[in-house]
């Protein structure tokens, strides 16, 4: 939020609510975030000009509904500043691995009656959307005006570190931005905007067994989401059932278990630390630099990801503390390493790294939307 800081803002934030899918007092299940509309409305006041919204959501892998997003743009229209725009970050959005249930059957139902209209054919209806359950904010009532929908394809091609993505919206909204880019991002790779140029045409069209490249991506980080996710259960961790929560994005949003926060050594909890939020390493913080330290895993704590005063546990037990972010985007093998030294941890071994002189990365940069 610095950036908003730079520009003269002043960042507001609102909290998902995370709702576990057992509330028994002592036991650490998965669960889901959700938005609360109080919350929301506690914020957005006539002063607000913008409003900035990731779906599918970095770190925690949400999915917004439909329900979610329609009472965001009842606040742009009803609460917030007539000039108030929408940031909609949806880099993510061909890597929905498990689409919104509700979403897929309306998207069934407009495609079945789209083409019966057109043709008259009861019995038959269109290939299913290529980015299924996701909702671009844009195309809610009202609010294709009001959006700037941000896109990368950094996530789509795996390439993050070339920085090549593109924004829509209105053109009174995109001529800023391009009056702003070449103080920005003026060098920009020409080889990498051609590459994307010819590769999303390419996409289109049927790939390794695929109807489309789109489908084989989301196939491939399906079975990795599967692969890792096992690994982090058998290890200690809980994780989303996404047979009952919709997720997209290349991370887990892993809560700790009882027997990996017990593995912690005692004086690395609380210890001071400058990286971390406060410069105290907590629980998250804490147990991703022993890991990385004495084990050989790499992830990302939560708490970065979190406002200031959610860290601080203003309004409660700081959640932030129970989870860290862990990157399915690697190779199987890379996958299959971490899952051993994660249960080396459980099982309580000692001694040198996993991987003597190796370090297993299951970590990502990326940009994220606290």
């Amino acid at each position: 939020m610095n950036q908003v800081k730079l520009a003269g803002g002043t960042p507001k934030f609102v909290p998902l609510t995370f709702k576990p899918y057992d509330e028994t007092p002592g036991v650490i299940t998965g669960g889901e975030w959700i938005l609360e509309p109080e919350k929301l409305n506690e914020v957005i006041t006539d002063k607000t000009r913008a409003i900035i919204l990731n779906s599918p959501h970095n770190p925690t892998g949400k999915i917004f509904t439909r329900d979610e997003m329609q009472i965001i743009a009842d606040a742009v229209t009803n609460r917030a500043n007539d000039a108030c725009v929408v940031l909609s970050d949806e880099v993510y959005k061909y890597i929905v691995h498990a689409p919104p249930k509700d979403e897929m059957e309306r998207e069934e139902s407009e495609q079945f009656e789209k083409k019966s209209d057109i043709h008259g054919d009861h019995g038959s209806k269109y290939n299913p959307a290529i980015s299924q359950g996701h909702v671009h904010f844009a195309s809610l009532p009202g609010m294709g005006e009001r959006t700037i929908t941000i896109s990368s394809a950094g996530k789509t091609f795996s390439a993050t570190g070339w920085q090549v993505g593109w924004a829509i919206g209105p053109e009174r909204l995109m001529t800023p931005i391009h009056q702003l880019m070449p103080y920005v991002q003026f060098c920009a790779s020409t080889v990498i905007q051609e590459a994307v140029a010819r590769a999303l045409p390419k996409a289109d069209l049927p790939y390794e067994g695929y109807a489309n490249y789109y489908e084989h991506l989301k196939a491939m980080y399906t079975r990795k989401r599967d692969l890792l996710g096992s690994a982090l259960t058998d290890a200690g961790f809980a994780i989303p059932d996404y047979d009952q929560t919709p997720g997209g994005g290349f991370f887990i949003f892993a809560r700790i278990g009882k027997d990996i926060a017990n593995s912690i050594p005692k004086e690395k909890l609380l210890a001071y630390n400058a990286a971390a939020p406060g410069g105290v390493a907590r629980q998250d913080w804490a147990l991703c630099q022993w890991m990385a330290e004495e084990k050989g895993i790499l992830c990302i704590p939560a708490s970065p990801f979190f406002s200031e005063k959610c860290v601080n546990g203003d309004d409660g037990e700081p959640i932030s503390d129970q989870f860290v972010r862990i990157a399915f985007c690697k190779t199987d093998d890379t996958i299959l390493a971490a899952a051993s030294a994660l249960m080396k941890i459980r099982e309580g071994e000692s001694g040198d790294k996993a991987h003597e002189g190796e370090t297993v990365s299951i970590s990502s940069k990326s940009t994220a939307v606290a």
